[in-house]
């Protein structure tokens, strides 16, 4: 699952598709397993990723902080069942 960081406003710069990172990504880092997360390949079947993400949004963005919680699950049920 991959979702936009809603506090992301990083900027795309053309040509090259050079990023222009925003206050929030310098200062934070990107959202985990979000579009602007560069690491997500790397990341995205890490329980401890969604978990982190989790806990950044669960006060600001509920909707968003359950869907990941969601994922996060389902993500732990596969490799147990695995």
């Amino acid at each position: 699952m991959r979702y936009r960081d809603p506090d992301c406003e990083c900027e795309i710069e053309y040509p090259g598709a050079y990023r222009r990172w925003c206050e929030h990504c310098r200062t934070d880092g990107p959202l985990p397993g979000s579009l602007a997360d560069p690491n997500w390949e790397q990341r995205c079947n890490d329980p401890a990723v969604w978990q982190e993400a989790h806990a950044r949004i669960a006060d600001t963005h509920p909707d968003l902080a359950n869907r990941l919680l969601a994922a996060m699950d389902h993500l732990n049920q596969a490799s147990s069942d695995a």
